[in-house]
């Protein structure tokens, strides 16, 4: 009897198939979604969903009042005249106030309340270019008569997660602490269901429900746990590498050394949308800037045609060889920091030629510029190459006339 052998190939085991998991969102509005995420290897229903509902309830970042200061009240205890609530009473409702950030900085938000009765809602805030009233529906308060005269400043600001009123630095003579609630996220659950992938039935099944405050819509607030959990993987991931290394950048790139690429994106002097939205994807260098490409840049939030453009001008400014937007839009897809390069004569390209290779004027074709020295000029003409120094514009100053 002969055995036949087969291939050595055909001998091994085939490898396990690889299933890429999707998402689907069965249920959305603008402060709840349900998510289902299958299929999933068997145990990381729970090590995803649990990881993603913690970092959603305690670590997403968000606005709320910290504190509020009234004319003529100097402690909790105290009353306002021809106001229904006490303090305690009307400081629980200034903790059920939601905002929106505009630009991250604290700001004060004031109310003023003069011949009026009825309730107060937060619609009376005076408007703000720093904050949103996400609630202004939300009764911060009763004035039964017209004689009422309120003056009410509250202080918002940003923080993650929930900071208590005794642990407020600033204790200020007058100023009412407030518990800060700053996480958008109201409620957060999940549960793992077995589902099957053809004949295998031991694949996990994620659904996990959020709900919000209406400041974010629950997809934002996933996309930001998550973003959250790979940063602090990210140390795991490059455990046992060499350090000190420099990281490859993509084909046609280069980095960015020197002052250029270590300035902050604020000395740009950049308009307040376009700052925010660099600093909402984490570009706080220009070096971090110019390794994006421009296509990049424009899926930032709040960063259109008119942010690229400021941006580009800007960059203009300091040496970066931008092409013109006439032109060819190809260069649009591939990173800035690609432009600098030999041929588009960039910042780098000028610094890498020494100044003793500078060709002649008759050799290089440029115009020339003569010595105005006197000793100079008797015995014999010295040209001097202005390629050889760097080239810098300078604006005048508002106050300089001429």
């Amino acid at each position: 009897m002969n055995l036949l052998s087969l291939p050595a190939e055909q001998q091994l085991p085939p490898e396990p198939e690889t299933i890429e998991p999707t998402i689907a969102v069965t249920d959305q509005s603008s402060s709840y979604a349900r998510f289902i995420v299958e299929p999933l290897a068997q145990g990381f229903g729970t090590t995803l969903g649990n990881a993603m509902r913690r970092v959603l309830l305690n670590s997403l970042p968000g606005a709320a009042v910290t504190a509020v200061q009234i004319g003529g009240v100097q402690h909790e205890y105290s009353t306002l005249p021809h106001v229904q609530e006490d303090m305690i009473d009307f400081l629980l409702n200034v903790k059920s106030l939601r905002l929106r950030s505009l630009t991250g900085r604290p700001a004060v938000l004031r109310l003023e309340i003069t011949g009026r009765t009825g309730p107060v809602t937060a619609a009376d805030l005076s408007p703000s270019g720093e904050y949103e009233v996400v609630n202004p529906k939300l009764v911060l308060l009763h004035v039964d008569s017209a004689d009422a005269d309120i003056s009410i400043e509250f202080h918002a600001e940003t923080g993650v997660g929930f900071k208590p009123a005794q642990n407020q630095d600033e204790q200020v003579i007058g100023r009412l602490p407030v518990d800060a609630l700053f996480t958008p996220i109201r409620r957060a659950n999940y549960e793992v269901e077995a589902t099957r992938v053809g004949q295998v039935t031991d694949f996990d099944r994620l659904v996990l429900e959020v709900w919000t405050d209406n400041t974010m819509t629950p997809q934002k607030a996933v996309q930001q746990a998550a973003d959250i959990i790979l940063q602090h993987m990210n140390p795991f991931i490059s455990l046992g590498r060499l350090v000190g290394i420099e990281p490859e950048h993509p084909e046609g790139s280069r980095a960015v050394f020197g002052p250029m690429g270590s300035m902050q994106v604020e000395e740009l002097k950049l308009s307040s949308r376009t700052q925010n939205s660099l600093r909402r994807g984490n570009l706080d260098t220009v070096g971090d800037v110019l390794e994006r490409s421009a296509e990049e840049l424009m899926n930032l939030r709040n960063f259109g045609e008119r942010s690229i453009d400021e941006l580009f001008e800007k960059l203009r400014e300091i040496g970066v060889a931008i092409p013109d937007s006439d032109g060819d839009r190809q260069w649009r897809k591939d990173p800035i920091a690609a432009l600098f390069d030999q041929e588009s004569g960039g910042p780098l390209a000028a610094s890498e030629s020494p100044a003793a290779e500078v060709a002649s004027p008759e050799e290089a074709d440029i115009p020339a510029v003569y010595s105005t020295d006197s000793e100079t000029a008797e015995n014999e003409e010295e040209i001097v190459n202005l390629d050889g120094f760097a080239r810098r514009t300078f604006e005048p100053d508002d106050e300089d006339d001429d």
